[in-house]
């Protein structure tokens, strides 16, 4: 299979060069990548409005606010997935995540800096995805990934868990960082199963490893290397103490796909 979708190339798994998708799944695929260039553009949008919004609080913290207003969205993301308590430019206080007996903290300036990394990442990733490039699709997640999944387990014993679960959820989707092309692999399972919305997360993840070098973070702030950086994996306002979010591609993707549902006022299935 090798057809041209919204100007990326989607071709078959090479262990499936039998597969095709149906004219169903294509109008999927098709609409799941608008919708991640979507994503990207929405979140460079909002991220970059609320850097203006810092510097003109610096000048008149009024105006900031009267003018760009409180930001609710970024800082909802930006708390939920990269772990950053933000207050709206020009405001002293933001309430932290919320958490059982949180409370309001001052808005820490190690985070507020965070930001313009965080959105020179998406505009990385928003030079790649607005443009040409590919994606395969195949049945990523088959036994194969069974077999492996066990030896590493078998192998790791402290980490056996974590390769158990990566057989129990499957592979969405990933990027050969070795690989001469670096193409943008898509489970078939998640194009079938997944909503438009859903399909767009998954190709945002995997670009932002393709296009801004992100990892998928595994280091804990007591030094342990027991993440995964993953949403299921307690990434959710940085319950498990991760390190280094502002490099971690689930947090882009879950990251982005609030700000794109929010500002759009998308339904939350979507």
């Amino acid at each position: 299979m090798k057809i041209e979708l919204e100007n990326v190339t989607v071709t078959s798994w090479s262990r499936q060069p039998l597969l095709r998708l149906s004219a169903h799944d294509r109008r999927k695929l098709a609409k799941a990548i608008r919708f991640s260039r979507e994503i990207v553009a929405d979140s460079i949008d909002l991220l970059s409005k609320y850097e203006t919004a810092k510097i003109v609080a610096a000048a008149d913290a009024r105006m900031a606010t009267d003018y760009f207003g409180t930001h609710d969205i970024v800082r909802e993301a930006l708390a939920k997935y990269f772990g950053l308590a933000l207050g709206a430019p020009g405001a002293p206080r933001v309430f932290g995540p919320n958490l059982p007996g949180a409370m309001p903290v001052m808005a820490v300036s190690a985070d507020e800096a965070k930001v313009a990394s965080i959105l020179a990442k998406f505009k990385l990733i928003n030079a790649g995805i607005k443009g040409k490039f590919d994606i395969v699709v195949g049945g990523i997640h088959d036994a194969d990934d069974i077999k492996t999944g066990l030896k590493d387990a078998l192998r790791d014993p402290r980490h056996a868990w974590r390769h158990l679960k990566f057989i129990t959820t499957g592979t969405e989707g990933w990027v050969n960082p070795s690989g001469k092309l670096q193409r943008i692999h898509l489970n078939t399972d998640a194009v079938k199963n997944y909503s438009e919305g859903k399909i767009a997360r998954v190709i945002v993840h995997e670009a932002s490893h393709k296009f801004a070098d992100t990892d998928d973070v595994s280091l804990l702030g007591d030094g342990s290397d027991d993440g995964t950086g993953y949403k299921w994996d307690d990434l959710k306002f940085n319950q498990k103490n991760y390190v280094g979010l502002d490099n971690n591609a689930d947090s882009y993707a879950w990251g982005g796909r609030l700000m794109w549902k929010r500002k759009r006022r998308h339904p939350a299935g979507i």
